[in-house]
């Protein structure tokens, strides 16, 4: 018997290092609920915010415009080649000697995914973490940036107005 062929999720012939601007969706196996106690990150959650806080620092030219972990899936705003510089001199140091060459968005995100399992797992070794793959979204332009970015600050608002009475509301972080 046949399987069926898994529809294929990145742009064919599209270089995902060049410059732009990407609106990324990482979801967990089995859209399990992981990430969030009540309104607030858990330990799991935490783990995955430092993780992802780190990529600016990880990847010269890799600036983390925005995200927002949810109890079961992350969205990330990442502009590749930035005008930003890295924070310390070590990482921008270490840029200019190729230890932090970026090799484009799916050797991050596959980075990303197993340094976040790995720190997971050592709390819970029999967890099952990640979805197998990953959405992206190719910026096209101003508007397509602002309706992401306005997509990320509401989401977590949109997701508690569906599983809860109360109202709940995120601030603009721009």
């Amino acid at each position: 018997m046949d399987l069926p062929k898994r529809k294929q999720l990145r742009l064919k012939g599209y270089d995902y290092s060049s410059q732009g601007c990407y609106f990324i969706t990482i979801s967990t196996a089995d859209h399990q609920k992981l990430f969030w106690h009540g309104e607030k990150l858990n330990l799991y959650g935490k783990i995955v915010e430092k993780h992802i806080l780190q990529i600016p620092k990880k990847y010269f030219g890799v600036k983390l415009d925005n995200y927002v972990v949810m109890p079961n899936h992350v969205h990330l705003l990442i502009t590749i080649g930035c005008d930003a510089l890295p924070d310390d001199e070590e990482t921008l140091m270490n840029s200019f000697n190729g230890v932090y060459k970026f090799k484009g968005i799916p050797t991050m995100i596959g980075s990303l995914k197993s340094a976040i399992s790995k720190d997971i797992k050592r709390y819970n070794s029999n967890i099952n973490i990640w979805q197998k793959s990953y959405y992206d979204h190719i910026i096209k332009n101003n508007d397509d940036y602002n309706k992401t970015w306005d997509y990320i600050e509401n989401n977590p608002g949109v997701y508690l107005d569906r599983v809860s009475e109360k109202p709940y509301t995120v601030g603009n972080g721009r």
